[in-house]
């Protein structure tokens, strides 16, 4: 969800206050990239930072390496203090530093502090009350959801109705419950007072990614999408509705697979795959002679005119060889890879209506993937 891009000034994503940690979470399911890529052992990928989540979650598939970019340098600094956490720190360890389970955040802080670049060092040396607080509940969008869920859901529902969401596996006694006595009047009128295009806007995302967005009921969107999460597809292990609908009081057994410990000892041996670079795709891509074969844009081209997404979808297939897929989602925007470059990259239409009729995190209207054809 991080912009990336710093095309000419009018676009939206130059105006993207940079030096902000706007996720400390990925709100993007890493099971549709994962299947939508196939990532394997001879990838070369190409990511959007962000908060490092799906960076980590693809690593697990090991590919030859990942390069992780980012406009935001809150964004990268964050993913190298987790690939500091996993060399320097046990499973433990670094749950405390992420402040996912209580412990000695700032003494592990310490321990993984000159492992840092010296960027990332200064950027979270000034915003030590970050790791105080917890690092994965204090990104902007993530405190604007968490404030929903402890002055709303959890105001006008008790934890034991939640919990029976979560534990109902027959799906029309968790439609009656979900249309009954989760999505209440008192809720919905909540829940479409406060994610309102201006709310989230100001206070969780940035005016300036709006650009292109045209006349939605942005609240009204969101509302039936939550529906959608809670009622057509499975909810057990979902750990994004989990995160919306239950708040910090998580399944363990739930979380993503880079913070499971069964996990962690592979993660230590792969972290020297992930280089990290804060810039702009575009100019990266430009520069760049070597080649990637995945590419995992998030949901760039939601922030770009159509004439900056077609220019960098040209270069996307310059950049890929034959065979080469790149993966991204749509939210209110709908951009995909222009007609005219249909002898150079082609939509995958059926695996992504498939995928996204899967996305656990729900909040996105469109998946896409697409394949480099040869040049």
């Amino acid at each position: 969800m991080t912009v990336c891009i710093m095309p000419s000034r009018p676009e939206p994503a130059a105006q993207v206050l940079a030096g902000e940690l706007r996720y400390s979470r990925v709100w993007e399911d890493h099971a549709l990239l994962e299947h939508g890529l196939a990532v394997g052992p001879t990838d070369d990928v190409l990511m959007i930072a962000s908060a490092g989540c799906n960076v980590l979650n693809l690593l697990l598939h090991e590919p030859r390496r990942i390069v992780a970019i980012d406009l935001n340098p809150a964004q990268t600094a964050l993913l190298e203090l987790k690939l500091a956490g996993i060399r320097r720190l046990d499973h433990r360890g670094f749950l405390e530093l992420l402040g996912i389970v209580r412990g000695r955040t700032l003494v592990r802080y310490d321990a993984v502090r000159p492992a840092l670049p010296r960027v990332a060092r200064e950027w979270w040396d000034n915003n030590t009350w970050m790791l105080a607080h917890g690092v994965e509940r204090t990104g902007r969008l993530d405190r604007f959801i968490a404030e929903f869920q402890r002055n709303h859901v959890a105001r006008l529902h008790p934890r034991v109705l939640i919990d029976r969401l979560f534990e109902t596996r027959d799906l029309i006694e968790r439609q009656r419950l979900v249309d009954r006595e989760l999505l209440t009047p008192e809720l919905m009128r909540e829940f479409l007072a406060y994610f309102t295009r201006d709310s989230l806007a100001g206070r969780g995302r940035h005016p300036a990614q709006f650009r292109y967005v045209e006349d939605v009921d942005v609240a009204a969107w969101f509302l039936a999408r939550l529906r959608w999460a809670c009622t057509a597809i499975p909810v057990r292990g979902n750990f994004y509705l989990e995160r919306f609908l239950r708040g910090e009081r998580t399944n363990p057994e739930w979380r993503a697979p880079y913070l499971r410990a069964e996990n962690f000892e592979r993660l230590q041996a792969l972290v020297s795959r992930v280089e990290i670079e804060t810039g702009d795709l575009e100019s990266y891509l430009e520069s760049e002679r070597r080649t990637f074969t995945r590419a995992a844009l998030s949901d760039v081209f939601e922030y770009m005119s159509q004439a900056a997404t077609e220019q960098l979808f040209a270069r996307l297939a310059n950049a890929m060889p034959n065979g080469g897929r790149v993966a991204y989602w749509n939210l209110f925007v709908p951009r995909e890879s222009p007609i005219s470059l249909r002898d150079r990259i082609r939509p995958l239409p059926r695996l992504s209506r498939a995928l996204s009729r899967r996305d656990r995190a729900w909040f996105y209207s469109a998946f896409h993937v697409e394949e480099v054809l040869a040049r």
